[in-house]
């Protein structure tokens, strides 16, 4: 059973006393310089990840401003290909309406000339046929100057 022991108890608490003083000499400083340097540590690692995080943000913000500005770029690259383009397809369609013009402009003097050749083709028949016709009237040979004269004349008078 448990019996009371004073003298015991006297050397426990004297035991633990000195055990206690011993640590508190001995021990605990160390352990307090441990615990100030991990404490310290941590207090570096909390400020260098700031400084990360920080440093990170303000990156982030300039790639963004980075990427606004390339994509401005890109844009007023586009609008310009785009105008460009835009000019270019206006001075083909006018170079285009220009040919086409001078096309039918060649065209149309081309029809004129020939028109003048059939008109002349024909009014030359013309009076030859009205030659032979008033030679077979008047029953008599017309001289080719003559012929000429009568046929500049017919014509002048069938003019309007």
């Amino acid at each position: 059973m448990l019996e009371f022991e004073p003298g015991l108890m006297i050397w426990t608490v004297v035991s633990f006393g000195l055990l206690v003083l011993l640590l508190y000499k001995a021990a605990l400083p160390p352990i307090l310089a441990l615990l100030a340097q991990r404490e310290k540590m941590i207090a570096d690692s909390i400020e260098l990840t700031m400084k990360n995080e920080k440093r990170s943000e303000e990156l982030a913000a300039e790639y963004r401003e980075k990427l606004n500005q390339i994509n401005q770029k890109a844009d007023r690259m586009i609008d310009e290909s785009k105008k460009d383009g835009e000019k270019l397809k206006n001075e083909i369609l006018e170079r285009a309406e220009k040919q086409a013009e001078l096309i039918a402009l060649r065209a149309s003097q081309d029809i004129a000339r020939e028109r003048d050749k059939i008109f002349a083709e024909v009014r030359r028949s013309t009076a030859e046929l009205v030659a032979l016709a008033a030679g077979k009237v008047l029953r008599k040979t017309i001289s080719p100057a003559d012929n000429r004269r009568l046929i500049e004349e017919s014509l002048t008078q069938a003019r309007p």
